[in-house]
């Protein structure tokens, strides 16, 4: 039965979360070499860490160096066309010259060299006479808590009255003297009746309408509105040309 062989290709990415410099530092601690051949796999071209292997073996480089933080693939042997290079070994690999012009720097790298990172002084807290309170006490002393008298406030003698009862006592509500209305002569008129009576409604005179030169416009005539004097406009075009 043919076993199938895989190779172990890198690209020069990293694991999203991890820093470059500390992948560089981990990967000189796997393949045991110095900081120049490891620079030299960052160039964003296919080079084969490891070739020939097992698909178990293959997988096995693969979750190492996932969790040293480099973006390796496992590719069927012979199936990514790479620069004749082998992975870093005891033989010193030149260092990729610097294309003239920008280049994109691999994901997750400084922007800036270390002598252009600004340098922060450390700042040292003396923390000697600070110490912790127990869980749930309070974070001043005796001495520090503000003495607060308390307010005196008078309540009145407010109740509740009972539900249904009278607001105002008996003592409190005025008398109103009592109007009498004579209603022997009143009654109620027939729905529809005319409330008023003939000799109280009030006379409107009447005056004479002349209507002999009034009458109806056909629909949609103009019935002679008062339009507005719209001064027309006369473009000056003797300069305007048609393109061809």
């Amino acid at each position: 039965m043919e076993t199938k062989e895989f190779d172990i290709i890198f690209r020069g990415d990293i694991v999203l979360g991890h820093q470059l410099q500390d992948v560089k530092q981990r990967l000189q601690q796997l393949f045991k070499v110095d900081a120049t051949k490891v620079d030299a796999l960052f160039t964003g071209r296919p080079v084969p860490l490891k070739r020939g292997l097992d698909e178990a073996t293959a997988n096995k480089y693969r979750e190492v160096l996932l969790k040293a933080g480099a973006q390796v693939e496992v590719c069927p042997a012979g199936s990514v066309k790479t620069a004749p290079r082998e992975a870093p070994s005891s033989a010193p690999v030149p260092a990729p010259a610097r294309p003239a012009g920008w280049s994109l720097a691999p994901v997750g790298a400084y922007l800036l060299t270390p002598t252009e990172r600004p340098r922060i002084s450390p700042v040292f807290v003396d923390t000697g006479a600070m110490s912790l309170r127990p869980a749930g006490g309070n974070l001043l002393d005796a001495s520090e808590v503000t003495k607060i008298e308390p307010a005196q406030v008078t309540t009145p003698d407010f109740d509740v009255a009972e539900v249904g009862a009278d607001l105002v006592r008996a003592e409190e509500k005025m008398d109103l003297p009592l109007v009498e209305v004579d209603v022997e002569d009143w009654g109620l008129a027939d729905i529809g009746a005319d409330l008023i009576a003939p000799e109280e409604r009030p006379v409107a005179p009447g005056g004479p309408v002349a209507v002999g030169d009034f009458g109806l416009a056909p629909v949609g005539s103009d019935l002679g509105q008062i339009k507005p004097q719209v001064k027309p406009v006369t473009p000056d075009i003797s300069k305007l040309r048609l393109a061809e």
